[in-house]
Protein backbone atom coordinates (compact mmCIF):
# COMPACT_ATOMS: atom_id res chain seq x y z
CA UNK A 1 0.00 0.00 0.00
CA UNK A 2 0.88 3.32 -0.43
CA UNK A 3 -0.91 7.27 0.96
CA UNK A 4 -2.57 7.24 -1.80
CA UNK A 5 -4.39 3.81 -1.42
CA UNK A 6 -7.20 5.65 0.72
CA UNK A 7 -9.94 8.17 0.42
CA UNK A 8 -9.38 11.25 1.47
CA UNK A 9 -12.18 14.34 2.02
CA UNK A 10 -12.33 16.49 -1.16
CA UNK A 11 -14.68 19.05 -0.20
CA UNK A 12 -17.87 19.55 1.71
CA UNK A 13 -21.01 18.72 -0.52
CA UNK A 14 -22.48 21.69 -0.08
CA UNK A 15 -20.10 23.46 -1.67
CA UNK A 16 -20.18 21.56 -4.88
CA UNK A 17 -23.43 23.37 -6.99
CA UNK A 18 -23.00 24.57 -10.23
CA UNK A 19 -19.72 25.48 -10.83
CA UNK A 20 -16.62 22.63 -11.02
CA UNK A 21 -14.47 23.35 -7.72
CA UNK A 22 -10.84 22.63 -7.33
CA UNK A 23 -9.49 20.46 -4.19
CA UNK A 24 -5.62 19.34 -3.90
CA UNK A 25 -5.01 16.23 -2.06
CA UNK A 26 -1.16 15.22 -1.53
CA UNK A 27 -0.10 17.44 -4.17
CA UNK A 28 -2.47 16.24 -6.65
CA UNK A 29 -4.95 18.55 -8.00
CA UNK A 30 -8.58 17.53 -8.48
CA UNK A 31 -11.28 18.80 -10.16
CA UNK A 32 -14.93 18.10 -9.20
CA UNK A 33 -18.11 18.52 -10.64
CA UNK A 34 -21.83 17.17 -10.72
CA UNK A 35 -23.72 15.63 -14.22
CA UNK A 36 -27.12 16.23 -15.38
CA UNK A 37 -28.13 14.08 -12.44
CA UNK A 38 -26.04 15.14 -9.70
CA UNK A 39 -23.63 12.59 -10.10
CA UNK A 40 -20.07 13.57 -8.84
CA UNK A 41 -17.38 13.16 -11.33
CA UNK A 42 -13.66 13.33 -10.18
CA UNK A 43 -10.87 14.30 -12.89
CA UNK A 44 -7.65 15.42 -12.77
CA UNK A 45 -7.52 19.54 -13.39
CA UNK A 46 -5.95 19.64 -17.11
CA UNK A 47 -7.62 19.30 -20.31
CA UNK A 48 -5.42 16.85 -22.91
CA UNK A 49 -5.37 19.55 -25.10
CA UNK A 50 -3.05 22.15 -23.96
CA UNK A 51 -3.78 21.52 -20.21
CA UNK A 52 -5.79 24.76 -19.06
CA UNK A 53 -7.21 24.21 -15.72
CA UNK A 54 -10.53 22.17 -16.18
CA UNK A 55 -12.05 24.20 -12.68
CA UNK A 56 -11.88 27.34 -14.12
CA UNK A 57 -14.14 26.40 -17.35
CA UNK A 58 -17.91 25.70 -16.79
CA UNK A 59 -20.43 22.76 -16.19
CA UNK A 60 -22.95 22.60 -19.35
CA UNK A 61 -25.18 19.60 -19.84
CA UNK A 62 -23.78 18.01 -17.39
CA UNK A 63 -20.36 17.94 -19.00
CA UNK A 64 -17.01 19.76 -18.14
CA UNK A 65 -16.12 22.30 -20.41
CA UNK A 66 -12.83 23.49 -21.06
CA UNK A 67 -12.50 27.22 -21.10
CA UNK A 68 -9.41 27.81 -23.63
CA UNK A 69 -11.13 25.56 -26.59
CA UNK A 70 -13.78 24.11 -25.10
CA UNK A 71 -12.89 20.39 -24.98
CA UNK A 72 -15.67 19.04 -23.29
CA UNK A 73 -15.49 15.63 -20.51
CA UNK A 74 -17.65 13.13 -18.82
CA UNK A 75 -17.52 12.11 -15.12
CA UNK A 76 -15.44 9.51 -16.20
CA UNK A 77 -12.58 11.44 -17.90
CA UNK A 78 -13.29 10.92 -21.64
CA UNK A 79 -13.73 13.58 -24.21
CA UNK A 80 -17.35 13.82 -25.79
CA UNK A 81 -17.04 17.06 -27.66
CA UNK A 82 -13.89 19.01 -29.47
CA UNK A 83 -15.73 22.21 -31.29
CA UNK A 84 -13.18 22.32 -34.04
CA UNK A 85 -13.92 19.28 -35.48
CA UNK A 86 -17.62 19.81 -35.61
CA UNK A 87 -20.71 20.21 -33.90
CA UNK A 88 -21.89 16.64 -33.38
CA UNK A 89 -20.58 16.02 -29.18
CA UNK A 90 -20.98 12.21 -27.65
CA UNK A 91 -20.10 9.20 -28.86
CA UNK A 92 -19.22 10.22 -32.32
CA UNK A 93 -16.60 11.92 -31.27
CA UNK A 94 -15.34 10.34 -27.84
CA UNK A 95 -11.48 10.10 -28.36
CA UNK A 96 -9.95 6.92 -26.46
CA UNK A 97 -6.56 8.77 -27.44
CA UNK A 98 -7.29 12.04 -25.53
CA UNK A 99 -8.86 11.26 -21.69
CA UNK A 100 -8.15 12.69 -19.00
CA UNK A 101 -7.79 10.66 -15.21
CA UNK A 102 -10.69 10.41 -12.90
CA UNK A 103 -10.83 9.24 -9.81
CA UNK A 104 -13.35 7.14 -7.75
CA UNK A 105 -15.73 9.43 -5.88
CA UNK A 106 -18.13 8.99 -2.95
CA UNK A 107 -20.47 11.36 -1.43
CA UNK A 108 -20.82 10.43 2.11
CA UNK A 109 -21.88 12.32 5.61
CA UNK A 110 -21.94 15.69 3.73
CA UNK A 111 -18.20 15.28 2.22
CA UNK A 112 -16.58 14.42 -1.23
CA UNK A 113 -14.13 12.20 -0.90
CA UNK A 114 -12.00 10.91 -3.67
CA UNK A 115 -9.77 7.77 -3.92
CA UNK A 116 -6.33 8.36 -5.43
CA UNK A 117 -4.70 5.27 -5.97
CA UNK A 118 -3.96 3.71 -9.31
CA UNK A 119 -6.22 0.42 -8.41
CA UNK A 120 -10.02 -0.03 -7.66
CA UNK A 121 -10.28 0.69 -4.10
CA UNK A 122 -11.21 -2.27 -1.93
CA UNK A 123 -12.52 0.50 0.86
CA UNK A 124 -14.69 2.52 1.80
CA UNK A 125 -14.58 6.15 3.26
CA UNK A 126 -14.44 6.89 7.27
CA UNK A 127 -18.01 6.89 8.56
CA UNK A 128 -18.51 9.93 11.07
CA UNK A 129 -19.89 8.07 14.31
CA UNK A 130 -23.14 9.34 14.75
CA UNK A 131 -23.29 11.74 12.48
CA UNK A 132 -27.17 12.83 11.96
CA UNK A 133 -28.37 9.96 14.12
CA UNK A 134 -31.62 10.48 16.00
CA UNK A 135 -30.80 11.79 19.93
CA UNK A 136 -27.49 12.98 18.89
CA UNK A 137 -26.42 15.99 17.93
CA UNK A 138 -23.75 17.81 15.44
CA UNK A 139 -22.14 20.49 14.05
CA UNK A 140 -18.76 20.31 11.81
CA UNK A 141 -15.62 23.00 11.41
CA UNK A 142 -13.84 22.94 8.40
CA UNK A 143 -10.01 24.67 9.51
CA UNK A 144 -6.64 25.15 7.18
CA UNK A 145 -3.71 24.45 9.00
CA UNK A 146 -0.18 25.84 7.81
CA UNK A 147 1.99 22.63 8.55
CA UNK A 148 2.02 19.20 7.68
CA UNK A 149 -0.71 16.67 7.88
CA UNK A 150 1.22 14.31 11.02
CA UNK A 151 1.63 17.47 13.40
CA UNK A 152 -2.18 18.46 12.79
CA UNK A 153 -3.01 14.54 13.97
CA UNK A 154 -0.75 14.21 16.93
CA UNK A 155 -2.18 17.45 18.45
CA UNK A 156 -5.80 16.60 17.85
CA UNK A 157 -4.76 13.62 20.10
CA UNK A 158 -1.99 14.77 22.38
CA UNK A 159 -3.00 15.57 26.07
CA UNK A 160 0.16 17.46 27.58
CA UNK A 161 -0.06 20.30 25.24
CA UNK A 162 -3.85 21.22 26.49
CA UNK A 163 -2.48 22.37 29.69
CA UNK A 164 -0.82 25.04 28.07
CA UNK A 165 -1.94 25.98 24.81
CA UNK A 166 -5.66 25.33 26.04
CA UNK A 167 -4.70 26.65 29.66
CA UNK A 168 -7.93 27.05 31.95
CA UNK A 169 -10.43 26.12 28.26
CA UNK A 170 -10.18 22.48 27.98
CA UNK A 171 -7.29 21.29 30.88
CA UNK A 172 -4.96 22.73 33.46
CA UNK A 173 -2.13 21.39 35.11
CA UNK A 174 -2.10 18.86 37.19
CA UNK A 175 0.27 16.94 38.73
CA UNK A 176 -1.69 13.66 39.50
CA UNK A 177 -0.35 10.50 38.02
CA UNK A 178 -2.16 8.50 35.49
CA UNK A 179 -1.94 5.75 33.44
CA UNK A 180 -2.24 5.51 29.73
CA UNK A 181 -2.76 2.39 27.66
CA UNK A 182 -1.71 2.58 23.76
CA UNK A 183 -2.93 -0.52 21.38
CA UNK A 184 -1.80 -0.97 17.91
CA UNK A 185 -3.11 -3.20 15.83
CA UNK A 186 -3.57 -3.08 11.55
CA UNK A 187 -4.06 0.90 11.01
CA UNK A 188 -5.62 2.07 14.15
CA UNK A 189 -3.99 3.22 17.23
CA UNK A 190 -5.52 4.11 20.41
CA UNK A 191 -4.73 5.43 24.38
CA UNK A 192 -7.18 5.02 26.97
CA UNK A 193 -6.99 6.24 30.27
CA UNK A 194 -7.35 5.19 33.24
CA UNK A 195 -8.47 7.76 36.50
CA UNK A 196 -8.28 10.36 34.46
CA UNK A 197 -8.36 13.53 37.00
CA UNK A 198 -10.68 15.77 36.31
CA UNK A 199 -8.88 19.73 36.51
CA UNK A 200 -11.18 22.82 36.70
CA UNK A 201 -11.16 23.99 33.21
CA UNK A 202 -13.93 26.18 31.41
CA UNK A 203 -14.96 22.66 29.79
CA UNK A 204 -15.01 20.99 32.80
CA UNK A 205 -17.27 23.55 34.62
CA UNK A 206 -19.93 23.41 31.60
CA UNK A 207 -19.97 19.69 30.14
CA UNK A 208 -18.79 17.22 32.55
CA UNK A 209 -21.93 15.32 34.39
CA UNK A 210 -21.34 15.80 38.18
CA UNK A 211 -20.08 12.83 39.98
CA UNK A 212 -19.21 10.97 36.80
CA UNK A 213 -15.37 10.56 35.56
CA UNK A 214 -15.18 10.06 31.93
CA UNK A 215 -14.35 7.32 29.47
CA UNK A 216 -11.57 9.02 27.53
CA UNK A 217 -10.36 7.10 24.41
CA UNK A 218 -8.41 8.62 21.59
CA UNK A 219 -7.61 7.10 18.44
CA UNK A 220 -5.85 7.45 15.18
CA UNK A 221 -7.16 5.09 11.88
CA UNK A 222 -4.88 5.25 8.94
CA UNK A 223 -3.87 7.30 6.82
CA UNK A 224 -5.34 10.62 8.83
CA UNK A 225 -8.33 10.17 10.88
CA UNK A 226 -8.43 11.47 14.38
CA UNK A 227 -11.31 10.22 16.98
CA UNK A 228 -11.31 11.32 20.35
CA UNK A 229 -14.02 10.41 22.95
CA UNK A 230 -15.17 11.51 26.26
CA UNK A 231 -17.77 9.04 27.52
CA UNK A 232 -20.21 9.79 30.81
CA UNK A 233 -22.37 6.87 30.51
CA UNK A 234 -24.78 5.90 27.42
CA UNK A 235 -26.62 9.41 28.08
CA UNK A 236 -23.38 11.69 27.59
CA UNK A 237 -21.20 10.94 25.08
CA UNK A 238 -18.78 13.47 23.05
CA UNK A 239 -16.98 12.35 20.17
CA UNK A 240 -14.48 14.48 18.27
CA UNK A 241 -13.59 12.95 14.66
CA UNK A 242 -11.14 14.68 12.42
CA UNK A 243 -10.39 13.81 8.86
CA UNK A 244 -7.20 15.78 7.76
CA UNK A 245 -6.36 15.96 3.82
CA UNK A 246 -2.55 16.80 3.28
CA UNK A 247 -2.37 19.33 0.93
CA UNK A 248 1.11 19.69 0.11
CA UNK A 249 3.99 19.11 2.70
CA UNK A 250 3.33 22.02 5.02
CA UNK A 251 -0.46 22.47 4.45
CA UNK A 252 -3.73 20.29 6.12
CA UNK A 253 -6.73 20.87 5.14
CA UNK A 254 -9.26 19.41 8.41
CA UNK A 255 -12.88 18.68 8.08
CA UNK A 256 -13.81 18.51 11.80
CA UNK A 257 -17.41 16.59 12.81
CA UNK A 258 -18.24 16.78 16.44
CA UNK A 259 -21.14 14.73 17.40
CA UNK A 260 -22.52 14.39 21.51
CA UNK A 261 -26.00 13.17 23.15
CA UNK A 262 -26.88 15.28 26.20
CA UNK A 263 -30.59 14.14 26.58
CA UNK A 264 -33.29 16.71 26.24
CA UNK A 265 -30.84 19.73 26.96
CA UNK A 266 -28.12 18.97 23.96
CA UNK A 267 -29.85 22.08 22.12
CA UNK A 268 -28.57 24.65 24.62
CA UNK A 269 -25.25 22.45 25.27
CA UNK A 270 -24.66 23.30 21.80
CA UNK A 271 -24.88 26.84 21.75
CA UNK A 272 -22.64 27.17 24.63
CA UNK A 273 -19.85 24.45 22.77
CA UNK A 274 -19.97 25.01 19.54
CA UNK A 275 -17.88 28.62 19.76
CA UNK A 276 -15.92 27.19 22.33
CA UNK A 277 -14.71 24.11 19.97
CA UNK A 278 -14.18 27.31 17.61
CA UNK A 279 -11.59 29.31 19.98
CA UNK A 280 -9.73 26.23 21.33
CA UNK A 281 -9.72 25.00 18.09
CA UNK A 282 -8.28 28.30 16.78
CA UNK A 283 -5.71 28.57 19.46
CA UNK A 284 -4.24 24.84 18.06
CA UNK A 285 -4.18 26.67 14.77
CA UNK A 286 -1.95 29.23 15.72
CA UNK A 287 0.65 27.29 17.75
CA UNK A 288 0.49 24.99 14.85
CA UNK A 289 1.31 27.75 12.17
CA UNK A 290 4.54 28.12 14.80
CA UNK A 291 5.12 24.87 14.11
CA UNK A 292 5.05 24.69 10.40
CA UNK A 293 7.07 28.15 10.49
CA UNK A 294 10.21 25.82 12.04
CA UNK A 295 9.51 22.88 10.17
CA UNK A 296 10.54 25.19 7.30
CA UNK A 297 12.96 26.66 8.89
CA UNK A 298 14.88 23.72 10.11
CA UNK A 299 14.30 21.82 6.38
CA UNK A 300 11.88 18.81 8.43
CA UNK A 301 11.22 17.64 11.98
CA UNK A 302 14.06 17.83 14.29
CA UNK A 303 11.54 15.69 17.07
CA UNK A 304 13.06 14.61 20.53
CA UNK A 305 10.34 11.51 21.27
CA UNK A 306 9.60 10.25 24.88
CA UNK A 307 7.21 8.23 26.05
CA UNK A 308 4.54 10.09 27.35
CA UNK A 309 4.25 10.77 23.21
CA UNK A 310 1.85 8.43 23.06
CA UNK A 311 -0.35 8.40 19.82
CA UNK A 312 2.35 10.59 17.83
CA UNK A 313 5.12 8.20 17.93
CA UNK A 314 2.13 5.19 16.36
CA UNK A 315 0.68 7.78 14.06
CA UNK A 316 4.79 8.34 12.12
CA UNK A 317 5.91 5.26 12.92
CA UNK A 318 2.72 3.16 10.85
CA UNK A 319 2.78 5.93 8.18
CA UNK A 320 6.39 5.43 7.16
CA UNK A 321 5.17 1.53 7.59
CA UNK A 322 2.73 2.30 5.00
CA UNK A 323 5.17 4.71 2.58
CA UNK A 324 7.58 1.68 2.43
CA UNK A 325 4.62 -0.31 1.07
CA UNK A 326 4.70 -2.83 4.28
CA UNK A 327 1.46 -4.13 5.37
CA UNK A 328 0.06 -3.02 8.68
CA UNK A 329 0.76 -5.00 11.63
CA UNK A 330 -1.62 -7.50 12.68
CA UNK A 331 -0.64 -8.76 15.69
CA UNK A 332 -2.21 -6.24 18.81
CA UNK A 333 0.62 -4.92 20.98
CA UNK A 334 -0.19 -2.75 23.94
CA UNK A 335 1.94 -0.99 26.51
CA UNK A 336 1.52 1.25 29.74
CA UNK A 337 2.36 4.48 30.41
CA UNK A 338 2.95 6.24 33.52
CA UNK A 339 1.96 9.95 32.58
CA UNK A 340 0.56 13.51 33.83
CA UNK A 341 -1.38 16.26 32.44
Amino acid sequence: MSLLEFWYIAAESRALQQRPLASVILGETVVLFRDGEGRIGALEDRCAHRNAPLSAGRVANGFIECPYHGWTYDGQGSCVHIPSLGECSGEAVKLPRHPVRSYPVQEQDGYVWVYLGADVPTTVPFKFPHAGEPRWSTFRMQTRFQTDVEACLENFLDCPHTAYVHKGWFRSHDARQLKAYVRTRGGVAEAEFENEPVSKSVITRFFYPRGRKPRHTDRFLMPSISRVDYEFGADHHFIISSACTPVGDWETQVYTVVTFCYGQIAPLIRLVFEPMARRILRQDVDILTLHGQQMRRWGGPRYAHVETDLLGIEIQRMRRRCERGEAPQQQEVERAVIMRF
